[in-house]
């Protein structure tokens, strides 16, 4: 008993000297309620065309690698496109049939990343185009759309899978 009593005062001296190494970073979560007003399509919508990489070489935003040597480097991303096919319109044109959503990917295959970013991936040929999904997007200059919060963390909201559905 003596010496777990000794342990137990001498512990938050040990936690005091002990550097804790911690891998966090801010991620901004909408509600439903936000993403809501802020899209300017909310569809419910099936992949259905292999994602094929556009042009653009960028780095995502407001995230960064934690390197081996303590340092820190951006995120390299590439953009991509799917394609959907709507199954409903919960906000926007309700006449919208299909739309490609813009989207990125990391360049560097990624690791075993603690808060690393949340990108979304798809694939249509395995699910056979039935695997549907709950979109808040907001439309680009281009007329593609894009998630609502943003292209690091699509995957906190912004774009969700739906498993109990039926098209």
């Amino acid at each position: 008993m003596n010496s777990r009593r000794a342990f137990l005062k001498i512990l938050p001296l040990f936690l005091c000297f002990t550097s804790i190494d911690a891998n966090a970073r801010l991620v901004s979560i909408m509600s439903y309620k936000e993403m809501l007003a802020k899209s300017d399509l909310v569809v419910i919508a099936n992949p259905i065309s292999a994602t094929s990489d556009t042009t653009e070489h960028s780095f995502l935003p407001d995230i960064w690698r934690q390197e081996m040597n303590g340092g820190k480097s951006r995120i390299e991303s590439i953009g991509v496109e799917t394609k959907f096919s709507v199954s409903a319109v919960l906000k926007g044109d309700v006449a919208l049939e299909q739309f490609t959503l813009h989207h990125y990917r990391e360049a560097q295959i990624p690791g075993s990343e603690v808060n690393g970013p949340g990108l979304v991936s798809f694939n249509p040929v395995r699910s056979n185009g039935r695997v549907p999904y709950l979109l808040f997007l907001v439309r680009e200059a281009d007329g593609r759309y894009a998630p609502v919060g943003g292209q690091t963390d699509p995957d906190m909201g912004s774009i969700s899978r739906i498993s109990f559905a039926s098209n």
